[in-house]
């Protein structure tokens, strides 16, 4: 008699890593008025997969990793600014009432299992490199990045107190240039084209992407000004150039490319 054995054989996929910066605490006398929502940074990637495949589901799964201290602390304070903050204080109603949420990050964890996104809360900033690190027979094929930036990558920000100025975080919510060393290029995927980039959307990325991009041997974009996050549910999730903003694209192998600079053009 024969007998016929049928194995099955899972395929392993790809990680497309969002990673999600975090708000500040909400300061009406910010006089850039950052972060008037607090949802800048996580809605984006939401409302792109609403409009199409964010991803290539038969080679990729998302890992959506967001900087959860940032969120914890702005819904404790948009909770306690009824009077202060009264928009601030009705998104927290939204979440309760609309939603059926506990908070912001209950919110979020509920989107990303509505798509069959994985979800990972990171804090500090350290668990974004030690998340990459552990990926077991998996590698990334590209990152995205949404958030506060200056060079250096932001996941939350502060303000000063004397000027209300926002200012950078504590250290141990940035990721610096210098710590992309941390990782190993034999975790990504080879990139001998631009076809999946890695990306940075925020203000001033263009160091971090450029940096990225050399150490890792991928292509990799990020802004050399600001980038605008304002009427992001009109644009489909696609943040604008501010004026005097440019869109660059990075490669080990290649000169800098430049791919949109005009003021209110909408980065893919």
């Amino acid at each position: 008699m024969l007998f016929i054995i049928s194995r099955r054989y899972d395929v392993v996929k790809n990680a497309f890593i969002l990673l999600s910066g975090g708000p500040s605490i909400y300061d009406p006398k910010d006089p850039d008025r950052h972060d008037q929502s607090w949802d800048n940074f996580v809605t984006p990637p939401l409302l792109r997969a609403n409009k199409g495949a964010l991803h290539d589901p038969k080679t990729e799964d998302v890992h959506w990793l967001v900087y959860e201290d940032a969120y914890r602390e702005r819904w404790s304070s948009d909770v306690a600014s009824q009077k202060s903050a009264p928009t601030q204080y009705q998104h927290t109603v939204d979440i309760k009432i609309r939603h059926n949420r506990l908070n912001y990050l209950d919110l979020l964890k509920a989107r990303a299992k509505d798509r069959g996104w994985k979800y990972e809360g990171i804090s500090p900033a350290q668990g974004f490199w030690d998340y990459i690190n552990k990926l077991k027979g998996t590698k990334v094929s590209r990152v995205w990045f949404y958030g506060h930036a200056r060079d250096d990558l932001w996941l939350s920000l502060n303000h000063r107190a004397s000027d209300h100025v926002a200012i950078s975080p504590d250290s141990d919510a940035i990721l610096t240039c210098t710590d992309i060393k941390k990782i190993a290029a034999f975790s990504f995927v080879p990139q001998k084209a631009a076809t999946h980039p890695h990306k940075f959307f925020g203000c001033n990325t263009k160091a971090f992407a450029e940096t990225w991009a050399t150490t890792l041997t991928v292509f990799a974009e990020g802004s050399s000004g600001k980038v605008g996050f304002e009427k992001i549910h009109e644009r489909g999730g696609k943040v604008r150039l501010s004026a005097g903003a440019q869109w660059y694209q990075y490669s080990k192998t290649s000169a800098p490319r430049l791919l949109h600079s005009k003021a209110g053009e909408e980065v893919d």
